[in-house]
This record gives structure tokens, C-alpha cells and sequence, in this order.
């Protein structure tokens, strides 16, 4: 099925809506999250406080828009690294497609700190499929990855994992998926503190020694 046409007002809307959090994630590169100011990033894309506020309500949903938009992105590559394989090997291919978001680690370090002081879990965002189209223009299906949570998405792999014999039959599902959240945010936070840059090395490494605790062979 081909792509849908969209009017000229509905790809207007979707880009400015990419700009702002695009310019908003590249002032993360070298700013605080509280130091950038909405008037700063209205000035830069051009658009009134009004227009931002009518995309984005707060500070902190262009994060999580950020946050649900790299995942879509991560879940595509790392399904296609993957292919008919089964879940676990698709988990391995989330952590090593996540470790190339380490270019800048300062937008990580600010997003994991925004977000630990929020009183309650972010609301999921739907993320039209023009949105997807327009910030993803070369990835085919990219419409058909459901917007979630990481730790959702990890969720749904290890019972499938379960289910299909590749993890033990009396295995705890929130256990592992505990290990898994704290590999994720747990290495980035370790290699800031102890200087190490390897993190794609590390992550491949922390997955291993999972894997094997658990009395799975590779």
C-alpha cells in the first residue's frame, strides 16, 4: 500500500512541529534543559509562544516526543538488523542501535535527569504516521512500529521470549526486564562517571552477562 497524500496545511503542521523539537534538541548539545527558553526556540523556528503551546503544552512533552520519535527509529533499524529472528536477538539489536544515539551523550544525561524528576510516568505519545513520514522519509513501515515506552516494547520481547522457549519457563518477566532498564540507564551513567567510551561495547557486554545468568547459551 502506498504512502497516503497529505495536504499542503497537514505537512506544514507535522514540519513545524519537527523543527521545534529539533532546534529544542539541539540546544541539549551544550544547554540545561531548564536554561532553554521557549522564546529562544520560537525565535529560531519562527513561530509565536501560541503555535508552540498549541504543539507542545510544556517543556518536558518535547522530550518525551523525543523520546517516543528515537525509539521508532531504534525499533525499525534494530527489526531489520534482526530480521525473523527471534526476541531475544532483537533486545540485543535495540541496545546496539540505542548506543549510536551516544554521539552527543550530554542530550541523554539531561533527558535521563528531566525525566527522574517528574512525579509521574510520562503519558504515551501518538505520533501520526505523517509525522513519521516527513522525520523518517526512508523508512518503509516505519507507520507500523507502535509508539511505546522502551521498557514496554522490552516487555512485550521477553514474553514472547517466553512464550516461544528462548527464556526459562519459570522465569520472572519484570525481573528481567528490571536488568534490562538498569543495563540501559545504568552503563550510561557508569562510563560517565568512570570515563570509559565504549558504551555500544559495554552494553553488548552487560547483555551477555545477562543472557548467561539466566542459562541461556548464545
Amino acid at each position: 500500500m502506498g504512502q497516503k497524500e497529505y495536504s499542503l496545511r497537514e505537512k506544514k503542521h507535522a514540519r513545524t512541529k519537527l523543527a521545534i523539537v529539533n532546534t529544542f534538541i539541539k540546544r541539549l548539545e551544550k544547554s540545561r534543559f531548564e536554561d532553554i527558553s521557549i522564546r529562544e526556540i520560537c525565535r529560531s523556528v519562527e513561530v509565536s509562544e501560541g503555535t508552540f503551546f498549541n504543539y507542545f503544552p510544556e517543556k518536558i512533552d518535547i522530550v518525551n516526543y523525543y523520546m517516543h520519535l528515537i525509539f521508532l527509529e531504534t525499533v525499525w533499524k534494530a527489526q531489520r538488523d534482526a530480521g525473523q529472528k527471534k526476541s531475544l536477538p532483537l533486545i540485543n539489536a535495540i541496545f546496539e542501535r540505542m548506543s549510536e544515539r551516544m554521539d552527543n551523550i550530554n542530550i541523554l544525561y539531561q533527558i535521563i535527569s528531566v525525566m527522574l524528576i517528574q512525579q509521574e510516568k510520562p503519558k504515551v505519545v501518538d505520533i501520526p504516521d505523517i509525522e513519521r513520514y516527513i522525520a523518517f522519509p526512508d523508512y518503509i513501515g516505519i507507520e507500523n512500529i507502535p509508539a511505546v515506552f522502551i521498557e514496554d516494547f522490552l516487555r512485550a520481547c521477553l514474553k514472547k521470549a517466553a512464550r516461544d522457549g528462548e527464556l526459562p519457563k519459570d522465569i520472572k518477566i519484570e525481573d528481567v526486564l528490571v536488568s534490562l532498564m538498569a543495563i540501559l540507564g545504568g552503563t550510561l551513567l557508569t562510563t560517565k562517571l568512570t570515563g570509559i567510551k565504549d558504551c555500544a561495547y559495554q552494553y553488548k557486554r552487560q547483555l551477555q552477562l545477562l543472557w548467561k545468568g539466566l542459562g541461556i547459551k548464545d
